[in-house]
């Protein structure tokens, strides 16, 4: 339903790092029902607070400078009251997906951008270097750190 593309930073994140036991979203549900159970899985990670703070979120970007299934021009980019949200029109496929928000990620102590690629470099140049306003670039943490890593290809526009 909204998972494990060939090209999908999920399945490489899965296939190449060792994770330690995490919360999962439910494929079986529905959009709206994966969002919010994963949302009270989430919380039971973080009783007790207006927004959780995770110690770090690795974030990838897409051709049109998305992140976390968070959509240039769409209306998820200015949630505020959910933590996870679902969506069920994604201009990329799979159409339904399940993301955390903008508050969430940007309460993180620490997001890490990593690609690797000269397929990368137009869209890494648009946002680092002429600071476009896409959703990868909305990535700022509060009170945490931001880090690019970028290998020569994807950062052969800068």
């Amino acid at each position: 339903m909204y998972r494990n593309t060939e090209d999908s930073s999920d399945k490489n994140y899965r296939n190449n790092f060792i994770f330690f036991p995490f919360v999962v979203i439910n494929p079986s549900l529905e959009v709206e029902a994966a969002a919010k159970d994963y949302e009270a899985k989430v919380r039971a990670k973080f009783p007790n607070v207006e927004w959780p703070t995770f110690d770090l979120l690795l974030l990838g970007m897409g051709p049109d400078g998305h992140t976390a299934s968070l959509f240039p021009g769409h209306a998820l980019l200015k949630e505020d009251k959910l933590w996870i949200a679902p969506i069920s029109d994604s201009p990329k496929p799979p159409p339904c997906r399940v993301t955390m928000t903008f508050p969430v990620i940007n309460k993180a102590r620490c997001c890490i951008f990593a690609m690797a690629g000269q397929g990368k470099a137009d869209m890494v140049k648009r946002i680092l270097g002429d600071s476009e306003a896409l959703p990868s670039g909305m990535v700022k943490p509060i009170n945490g750190e931001l880090i690019w890593i970028l290998d020569e290809g994807a950062a052969s526009k800068l």
